[in-house]
């Protein structure tokens, strides 16, 4: 008859099995540690994420107004001119536009304008909605010389009151993928009313009136941004 003699674990294969289950338990240490920062840290980063999309819209809106600015200093008109008529008066005329926005971005539709008796988008304000015509691009005015689409209906390039585009690069649209938009009709002097460049911000909703005094201060409603051109 054969006898079985007992296994014998020798010290070697006892310290490999401790190592194993140390370095398992190491793991899951691991994993737990890094799962906790990441919770503890995700609300940081989209803290800042949001941060950085309001500092890149303030950003551009600043440079849209000083780019106004500038072609008003040129021009010694506000770039709301249609030019489809003789007249180039200061004044806004019929066919004038009262809205320039930025060509790239989601429009602003009745629905996403939450302003009281929808100042952005009905006729009553300043119909920078889809489909309306008085408005125009930002582009058009500001970078390419060509009102209403046309270069017939530029604005003059030589004399001392001349265009000296192109005033911007180029054009975004805001950081939430919507259009930069500018009540532009209001800098008409006979209006009295305040012109800036706004961002709905990242709810998408237009919360700033278009038709605030010019002796106002003009301060955003809701989470919207701004910059005043006068």
């Amino acid at each position: 008859m054969i006898s079985r003699s007992p296994k014998v674990f020798s010290h070697k294969n006892a310290q490999q099995r401790r190592q194993r289950g140390f370095t398992l338990m190491e793991v899951v240490i691991v994993l737990a540690v890094i799962g906790a920062l990441s919770a503890a840290l995700a609300p940081m980063a989209f803290s800042y994420l949001a941060d950085a999309k309001k500092t890149q819209a303030q950003n551009d809106a600043n440079r849209i107004a000083e780019a106004i600015g500038k072609f008003l200093q040129d021009v010694a008109l506000p770039p709301y001119k249609n030019n489809t008529s003789s007249t180039k008066s200061q004044v806004k005329q019929s066919g004038d536009f009262d809205c320039l926005y930025s060509l790239l971005g989601n429009d602003y539709t009745i629905a996403t304008d939450a302003t009281t008796g929808a100042s952005w988008t009905t006729s009553a304000g300043v119909q920078c909605q889809a489909g309306s015509a008085t408005r125009d691009t930002l582009e058009n005015h500001l970078i390419n010389n060509t009102p209403a689409g046309a270069s017939a209906n530029a604005y003059v390039t030589t004399g001392k009151i001349a265009w000296k585009g192109p005033y911007l690069p180029s054009l975004p649209a805001d950081p939430w993928g919507n259009k930069y938009v500018v009540n532009i009709g209001k800098s008409d002097p006979g209006a009295s009313k305040a012109v800036w460049v706004i961002s709905a911000g990242s709810n998408g909703n237009i919360e700033t009136a278009a038709d605030a005094s010019a002796r106002s201060s003009i301060d955003p409603s809701g989470d919207d941004i701004i910059a005043r051109v006068k």
